[in-house]
């Protein structure tokens, strides 16, 4: 598989997902991605503990640093 045939992580935006919704994790965030959490980006307590928003604030802020 190359990196033209992934889907990027809804978290941090990599090509790192080889199937959408299918609780992969992304070996750079570390976000499993949760079809509930994608689909509702508020929904804390699925597959991750924070919300899909949350944790993209979270990702960013520390690239940034």
């Amino acid at each position: 598989m190359t990196i033209e045939d992934l889907y990027p992580c809804p978290c941090c935006g990599n090509k790192t997902v080889s199937e959408l919704g299918n609780y992969e994790i992304c070996p750079i965030c570390g976000w499993e991605d949760d079809p509930v959490q994608s689909e509702d980006p508020e929904f804390s307590g699925g597959a991750n503990i924070d919300n899909l928003n949350d944790a993209k604030e979270k990702y960013y802020n520390v690239r940034i640093l």
